[in-house]
């Protein structure tokens, strides 16, 4: 047979043509197997956005509901210290208007005796004052009721009139009056009738005692109306929905009405309100514990449902999010992808060659070894490699970014615990061992006092004593656990084994109380004792406590809540320093500390054998680890 039977290609256009087909067929399959795997990528995104909405909108109604327990808290205080009589009408008055005006989420701040009288401040819907002053019933009589209205104006209120007549509530017979004076905690009830008669409520309520005498129960509400504002003012999603529920479903607040109406019950939205809808049948489905659902809704497609408890009785906040307020326009571009990409694959095609190792193959070698970096946590060796297509340059700068970000990360969580997961690849899970550890725990003397004192004034001092405790804790090899209001938690021997822990935390609490005497007073009252200092060593379990959502590297057990309330027998002891007999025994006759006798200590049976290092003793201490 003649070969030139055959037809015969020239190589450039075979090489070509491979080429494109290559290019194309590659385009495609690769446009394939990113498709399905950009759906479930924008699956997990999404989860991720409502994840942190809803987080966003529970921190902030845990926040406004922690600070109407504050006010409760700062009259029961007031009160129970003797600063101001629950019977004193004009300071009472006083510091009443002056917290209602200050969180105008509250309705009704106001104290019930215990011979039935009661006094309130009321912010009425239309923006004006009263006080509300219902008297002890004489036998056979209805209570006398005094009402005072004020108008606000600027810096000020103006009174406006005052009205006297007869009142039929009861403070002491209320759910709020009876929990708050059974309970030394704050008491959550909610109500339907308060002082000025209908008005459904949620209230916090506080036993108040005076040396130990019961002077009656102080209350602060918030009505449902005023806390469904607050919940429509928060950062709910466009298109969503928050509810904050009971137990049984009862409605407290909502985010937005049903056609106007805010329902008593899940169960009784209109069936037109599809995020309700969803809701209910989340809670049906699943139970409305569940930490977060996806229910299918004929009108709005993926519904996301996502339930958490309060910090508040049982209550719970429950959003409702569409799916389509994250993705509608992914999923609209992920489907114009497949008209582009041919396009863009022939293009490519004629390109790929020349410009491949250029283009791609550098940039994604460096960008691969930056991983490596990142993967080893030597985040200070990350740096932006610049490169041609905007997309690796992005990626780069990303990554610059994310060592930033790790970097930042590591300052909330201890290096040691953070490598591990990092280098090695560890999913971070719940889990803990049981060790030996030495426990310190430092706090400012006196910090609410200051706080009262100085105001916002009291940071720089605060600051500056957070930063010389951590850098004493580091420099003896300990791990800083967490921040407690003005108190720092710290442990050795975990993660890392440190045999001598216990003299390295007295080297630490001294350097610690060395360097608060270093600096200027804070005030001077507090110049003599600057710091609190409580050590205490022993078996713990350590390790990541919490859930499979939420993990913190920490410490728990006796021996923690010990070296916790050696603080206060270090005030009590007029000392800065106090170490448990365990731990001088640990430090193996290395520590010069002085013996301050057995002290009793709450929740232990017996005394506890307590020392502490003295001023003087810290020169000699140093010249002995020196040596």
């Amino acid at each position: 047979m003649n070969a030139r039977a055959f037809p015969r290609v020239k190589m450039g256009r075979a090489v070509t043509a491979l080429l494109l087909l290559a290019v194309l067929s590659t385009a495609a399959l690769v446009h394939l197997v990113w498709y399905r795997a950009a759906t479930q990528n924008v699956e997990t995104v999404v989860a991720s956005l409502d994840a942190q909405s809803t987080a966003a909108v529970r921190n902030a109604l845990t926040s406004n509901l922690a600070l109407v327990s504050s006010s409760a808290e700062i009259i029961r205080s007031v009160f129970s210290q003797g600063a101001v009589r629950p019977d004193d009408e004009v300071k009472r008055e006083f510091l009443f208007l002056s917290l209602l005006r200050e969180q105008p989420a509250i309705a009704w701040i106001g104290f019930g005796f215990p011979d039935g009288r009661f006094f309130g401040s009321h912010a009425m819907p239309d923006g004006e004052i009263e006080m509300v002053e219902i008297g002890a019933a004489a036998p056979g009589k209805p209570r006398p009721l005094r009402r005072d209205l004020y108008k606000p104006i600027p810096g000020d209120i103006f009174f406006e009139n005052r009205l006297k007549s007869e009142s039929v509530y009861v403070s002491e017979g209320s759910p709020w009056y009876r929990r708050g004076s059974m309970s030394t905690e704050a008491a959550w009830t909610v109500v339907s009738v308060l002082p000025n008669g209908f008005e459904p409520a949620i209230v916090v309520s506080k036993r108040v005692e005076v040396f130990k005498h019961f002077e009656g129960v102080v209350m602060v509400a918030v009505s449902l109306n005023r806390l469904s504002a607050t919940l429509s003012a928060l950062k709910v999603p466009k298109g969503s929905k928050a509810f904050v529920l009971t137990r049984d479903d009862m409605v407290l607040a909502t985010s937005e009405s049903s056609d106007g109406v805010v329902a008593a019950h899940l169960k009784d939205f209109p069936p037109s309100d599809a995020l309700a809808a969803a809701v209910a049948t989340a809670a049906t489905r699943d139970g409305i514990d569940s930490s977060r659902t996806l229910v299918d809704s004929k009108s709005l497609g993926p519904v996301f449902v996502s339930s958490g408890k309060l910090p508040f009785e049982d209550w719970r906040l429950v959003t409702a999010i569409p799916r389509s307020t994250f993705a509608g326009d992914i999923d609209a571009n992920t489907e114009r992808v497949i008209f582009i990409i041919g396009a863009i694959a022939l293009l490519a095609a004629v390109t790929a060659i020349l410009f491949a190792r250029t283009l791609f193959t550098r940039p994604l070698s460096r960008l691969a070894g930056q991983l490596h970096l990142i993967e080893r946590f030597e985040l200070e060796a990350i740096e932006h490699r610049p490169a041609l297509l905007a997309e690796l340059d992005d990626f780069s700068f990303a990554l610059k970014r994310m060592s930033s970000g790790l970097s930042a990360f590591a300052r909330f969580m201890p290096i040691e615990v953070v490598r591990p997961l990092v280098d090695g690849g560890i999913e971070p899970r719940p889990g803990g061992e049981l060790r030996e550890i030495t426990v310190l725990f430092a706090d400012l003397p006196g910090f609410t006092e200051l706080t009262e004192e100085l105001g916002s004034g009291v940071e720089p001092s605060l600051t500056r004593f957070l930063t010389s405790s951590i850098a004493a804790i580091h420099a003896e090899g300990g791990t800083v656990d967490k921040f407690i209001g003005d108190a720092v938690m710290a442990i050795w021997n975990a993660p890392n084994d440190e045999p001598d822990h216990a003299l390295r935390a007295c080297r630490a609490a001294a350097a610690i109380r060395d360097a608060m005497h270093a600096m200027p007073p804070i005030a001077p009252k507090h110049d003599a004792i600057r710091v609190r200092i409580g050590i205490n060593s022993g078996v713990a379990l350590v390790g990541n406590i919490g859930s499979a959502e939420r993990l913190s590297y920490t410490a728990i057990g006796d021996v923690v809540n010990l070296a916790s309330r050696l603080v206060g027998a270090a005030k009590e002891k007029g000392v800065e320093i106090a170490l448990s007999d365990e731990t001088f025994r640990r430090t193996r006759g290395d520590l010069h500390a002085r013996l301050l006798g057995a002290v009793n200590i709450r929740g232990k049976t017996a005394p506890v054998c307590v020392h502490t290092i003295d001023p003087s003793m810290k020169r000699e201490q140093v010249a002995r680890h020196g040596d």
